[in-house]
C-alpha cells in the first residue's frame, strides 16, 4: 500500500493547483476523461514534469525527504502511453539497463529468464536486439509493459493502457493487468470503461477535478 498526496500542485501542462489523496493498495484508476490530469499526475510522481508550486507526498513524507532514503526505480516505473524507448539503444538495452539499476547482484540469466517468460506471455515475437524503430509502436508499448513489470517497483504506474492496441491487443493486455493485481499495485490513467467497475480496487474519477 502506498499514499500520494498532492496539495495545490501545478506542474507540466495538466496539473493547476491540483489537490487530492491516491491511496493505492491493489489497482487505482484514474478515471479521466480529459487524458491530462491523469497523465501529468504520472509525469509529476516518476519527475518528466517539475513540480512549479505545491507539496507532494509519499506515506506523509515531502516528496524531496521521500527520496533521500528511497530510490525512485524501486519505488515508481512508468508504461509510457506511446511505449517511448531510447531510439541509440536496443529493444534488449532499454529493458536490461534499468533493471541492471535496479537489481545490480542479480545474475543475466535471471533477467534473460524473466524476459523470456513475459514475451511468450504476451506472445511477442521479435528481435530484442534490434532498435525501437524497427518494431511496431504497439511491440514498443508491450516492451514497455514488460520493462516496467520486471522492475518489481513499489508502484507501477500505466499511461493508457489501451493506446496504440487493437481489439484482440486490448484484451491481451486487459487480461494481463488483470492477473497482475494480486502481486503488483497499480496506478492506472484510462478513460477506458474496461477499468472502471469490478477491475479497480478504488476509482478516482478526475472528471469532476
Amino acid at each position: 500500500m502506498i499514499k500520494v498526496s498532492l496539495t495545490e500542485v501545478c506542474a507540466g501542462n495538466g496539473l493547476n493547483c491540483f489537490s487530492g489523496d491516491i491511496m493505492v493498495d491493489g489497482c487505482t484508476v484514474l478515471y479521466d476523461p480529459s487524458e491530462q490530469i491523469s497523465t501529468a499526475i504520472l509525469s509529476a510522481l516518476i519527475g518528466l514534469d517539475g513540480i512549479d508550486s505545491g507539496i507532494v507526498q509519499i506515506d506523509g513524507m515531502p516528496y524531496d525527504e521521500y527520496f533521500q532514503n528511497h530510490e525512485l526505480i524501486s519505488t515508481f516505473a512508468l508504461v509510457f502511453a506511446e511505449g517511448i524507448m531510447l531510439s541509440n539503444l536496443t529493444i534488449r538495452e532499454n529493458l536490461s539497463l534499468p533493471w541492471k539499476l535496479r537489481f545490480p547482484s542479480e545474475k543475466e540469466d535471471k533477467f534473460n529468464a524473466e524476459l523470456q517468460s513475459l514475451m511468450q506471455t504476451l506472445e511477442l515475437d521479435c528481435d530484442v536486439n534490434q532498435r525501437p524503430a524497427f518494431i511496431s509502436p504497439a511491440c514498443r508499448k508491450l516492451f514497455g509493459f514488460i520493462r516496467g513489470v520486471m522492475l518489481k517497483p513499489r508502484l507501477l504506474l500505466i499511461d493508457d493502457p489501451f493506446y496504440l492496441f487493437n481489439k484482440l491487443e486490448r484484451g491481451s493486455i486487459f487480461r494481463f493487468l488483470n492477473s497482475l493485481k494480486p502481486e503488483q499495485d497499480m496506478l492506472i490513467a484510462s478513460a477506458d470503461d474496461e477499468f472502471l467497475g469490478d477491475f479497480a480496487t478504488h476509482i478516482i474519477n478526475l472528471s469532476i477535478a
